[in-house]
């Protein structure tokens, strides 16, 4: 028997964790075929481009994150085939951040293959700095959705 979940207006998307480390930045860098120093891997060079007392990650990390967060929440065979997130950068993610991600169903709209949630999604360090703010999407099966919104219209 198959396990279909529902998905309601204000629901909390469980929370992602991450510890930044240079050695999990330098790793993500060189997956993207970076050579060299840079911002990112590089102290002097951060200091130098950026005026930084050391390295950052980069913002494509941190939507890395943010996409894991709602593959997970949406189970990825759903979220490969409809899902899609966009963050503003707000604060830089430096070496020994910890960056939660999480989220909460902001939305749901009926779509010709289903319903279409919508979620905020917010990146936070361990001092509660706001690192990214967004939102993602992913259209799942009707069978998922309420038939009705908060309001009593149908979906």
């Amino acid at each position: 028997m198959a396990i279909t979940r529902s998905y309601i207006v204000g629901d909390q998307v469980p929370p992602l964790s991450k510890t930044m480390t240079q050695e999990a930045i330098n790793l993500f860098e060189k997956s993207g075929g970076k050579t060299g120093p840079s911002q990112f891997t590089d102290a002097e060079t951060a200091r130098d481009t950026l005026g930084t007392s050391g390295t950052v990650a980069s913002g494509r990390m941190s939507l890395t994150f943010a996409t894991e967060l709602l593959r997970r929440y949406f189970g990825s065979d759903v979220y490969n085939r409809g899902g899609m997130v966009e963050l503003r950068f707000l604060r830089p993610v430096r070496p020994g951040d910890i960056v939660t991600f999480s989220g909460r169903v902001t939305a749901i709209t009926k779509v010709t293959d289903g319903g279409r949630v919508s979620v905020e999604v917010t990146g936070s360090n361990q001092k509660g700095d706001v690192t990214a703010v967004g939102a993602g999407a992913c259209i799942v099966p009707s069978s998922c959705v309420p038939a009705e919104d908060t309001n009593g219209h149908s979906l």
